[in-house]
């Protein structure tokens, strides 16, 4: 089963049944489907009198068209979708005026049927806006008007009274169409007919269908009684971020925290994480015990959640709260996302394609958000608590991870992850994304061949480490390659690698080892290259003296709008390293050491692109003079607003 349209009114007497005759008639004629007709929690059935009743072309027709009825109440509408739902494109229900919030929840569409008048125009916007309160989007409703006379009430000012909101079509009265035994006819210069026509096709408009035999099963009827345990908790529009995940309702949260407080109470969580932590095995047995126990208290609340898919989302959640990362896991899980940006435990931002958007759910609270920071950073020898604030680490897949938290973050715990992904891209990726011309590709592939020292520029969230990266893939398997980082971040597919990352001091303020700490260590292992993550302070004159002195080759990073600025930058990073030097002998180090300057930029769009590939080409009086060999050219934006231009050779010669 496709599809499952609901036809509802708030009064009777509007022709309901008749409209939905006609438009599953339409559906059958004029789109060759197979159409099942529900009438739900009716005593006596209208359908059964207008299909086997006086009019014997009625039944004829339907037989022609393979229309079939049922009729039910209560669990028997579960009963009949599940047992039906591969013999038909479209199940129509036909729902009594009185309101049953499951029969929405089943449905892909509902349709409010009135009649053209004041009142009846009324009892629509009232019916749509009390749907629309449960937390369904406006796209879920149309109205369709049955029984409309002419010089009764303007089509105009009802569009304008309902607003928004969609108007499926507009159904002449037709008092004599059922004792004719006619309610649709191929004729189609018949003006009820057109009418019906051009309502379907509007109905059938932004249809989209659910996963019917899977969502059923755990749906709770009650005849024509609106019983709380049924509304839609989290029936929103799908937030951006977050495909295949609704926006979280209040009562959705408010079922979160009930449940996970009373999971604490049953289960210790951290004997069992500790338990657990290394034990792949273990951890995945326990896991499957924690939603077993999820499900029994769920069961057990006053306020349930119906749909099946939702609520193992909702177990999902408070196991990945419980003993994981919450939120976390599913973006981080989600390839396309490139940075997760969380504000406080219920604001939470992503970056994709290089834009920005927020995600629909959060953390039930802090507490919740600081735990899954503390089971980040733990496994690497961090820590982060009031007298440790905030921290640097990293995830096992090599994700950067900053977490502060409160004191110095006023509104709650803030976390930021800069995603990598798995794929080790090359220079072929930079070029097939844009980032890179493939004649200033070759260029750089020969700069770091000849050992040339490199700078990469940017600002954040540039791609300055990706690049780096890619860097590094060019240098000659035979020499012996020292990276330093923070976090590590760089994965160089050489063999000949030392990888150090410096620490932060413990509980008691001992045990540092900064980045110049590491850096000044690694001139006494034998590098033939030293790549520094990102120059920061003091080791930036450290690292000067490295290239200076026999590390030819060697990279490293730093954040700068422009290569003029990288220099200015360098400058009073040298300065913080506490050695006094004159500013002449400061530039005299950066001449003699930088070879050439990448400035890697993220552009408004959200693209990520070298703009400057310039070379550092001497000293005139106390100024370093720099040259330009490739620079991005901008021609305009396409209507997408994507930039368009290309990294050209600035000096007009070939490499």
């Amino acid at each position: 089963m496709k599809h499952i349209i609901t036809f509802f009114s708030k009064k009777e007497g509007v022709g309901r049944t008749t409209a939905l005759l006609n438009v599953a008639t339409a559906l059958c004629v004029e789109h060759n489907m197979k159409v099942a007709v529900c009438e739900y929690g009716y005593e006596i059935s209208d359908v059964d009198i207008y299909m086997n009743g006086a009019g014997k072309k009625k039944t004829e027709t339907t037989k022609e068209i393979g229309f079939k009825y049922f009729k039910t109440a209560g669990e028997g509408l579960k009963k009949l979708v599940n047992q039906e739902y591969a013999k038909y494109d479209v199940l129509f229900i036909d729902m009594a005026a009185s309101e049953t919030a499951a029969v929405f929840e089943l449905s892909d569409k509902v349709v409010i049927v009135a009649d053209l008048t004041p009142l009846g125009i009324k009892y629509a916007k009232t019916a749509a806006e009390m749907i629309i309160k449960k937390n369904y989007p406006p796209s879920f409703i149309t109205v369709l008007f049955n029984k409309v006379q002419d010089n009764i009430f303007s089509v105009a000012d009802a569009r304008a009274v309902l607003g928004g909101l969609n108007v499926a079509g507009f159904l002449p009265e037709q008092k004599n169409i059922w004792n004719k035994g006619l309610y649709y006819t191929k004729d189609k210069k018949d003006k009820f007919t057109v009418a019906v026509k051009g309502s379907t096709e509007n109905i059938l408009k932004g249809l989209s269908s659910k996963k019917h035999l899977e969502n059923i099963s755990l749906i709770s009827f009650e005849k024509n009684i609106n019983v709380v345990n049924d509304l839609p908790l989290k029936r929103q529009e799908t937030a951006v971020g977050m495909p295949g995940k609704n926006v979280e309702s209040l009562e959705y949260t408010k079922i979160k925290k009930e449940a996970a407080a009373k999971l604490i109470d049953e289960i210790d969580l951290d004997a069992l994480e500790k338990d657990t932590l290394s034990n792949p095995v273990k951890r995945e047995k326990a896991v499957v015990k924690l939603k077993d126990t999820i499900r029994h208290i769920l069961d057990g609340l006053e306020l349930r959640i119906a749909d099946r898919e939702e609520r193992e989302n909702l177990v999902e959640d408070i196991v990945n709260e419980a003993i994981g990362l919450g939120t976390l896991e599913n973006l981080l899980k989600d390839a396309s996302i490139s940075e997760i940006m969380v504000n406080r435990h219920d604001l939470i931002y992503i970056e994709r394609k290089g834009k920005l958007s927020k995600v629909s759910n959060g953390f039930s609270d802090s507490a919740a958000l600081i735990k899954a920071i503390q089971r980040i950073v733990m496994p690497i020898g961090r820590r982060i608590d009031e007298s440790s604030p905030y921290v640097d680490a990293r995830l096992a897949d090599g994700s950067r991870v900053n977490a502060i938290i409160p004191p110095l973050a006023l509104d709650g715990p803030v976390v930021t992850i800069r995603k990598f992904s798995n794929k080790k891209l090359g220079m072929q990726d930079l070029i097939k994304f844009g980032s890179i011309s493939a004649e200033a590709a070759v260029y750089l592939e020969n700069a770091v061949a000849i050992k040339k020292n490199i700078l990469v520029s940017g600002g954040t969230g540039s791609g300055k480490t990706t690049l780096l990266n890619v860097l590094a893939t060019h240098i000659p398997e035979d020499e012996r390659i020292v990276t330093i980082e923070d976090s590590a971040e760089l994965k160089l597919p050489q063999e000949h690698v030392v990888r150090l990352e410096s620490r932060p001091a413990n509980i008691e303020g001992e045990g540092e080892v900064s980045i110049r700490d590491l850096v000044k260590n690694a001139l006494r292992m034998r590098p033939d290259r030293i790549i520094v993550g990102e120059c920061r302070g003091g080791e930036t004159l450290d690292m000067l003296q490295a290239m200076n002195t026999g590390h030819e080759g060697s990279m490293t990073t730093l954040h700068a709008n422009t290569p003029r600025d990288a220099l200015s930058r360098i400058e009073v990073m040298t300065l913080m390293s506490g050695v006094e030097l004159p500013v002449r002998a400061i530039r005299e180090q950066i001449k003699g050491a930088l070879d050439i300057i990448i400035q890697q930029s993220r552009l408004k769009d959200g693209s990520r692109k070298i703009t400057h590939i310039t070379e550092i080409t001497g000293m005139e009086g106390d100024v370093i003079l720099m040259h330009n060999v490739f620079e991005f050219i901008k021609v305009g934006e396409d209507s997408a607003g994507n930039i368009l231009g290309e990294l050209k050779r600035a000096d007009g010669l070939k490499v």
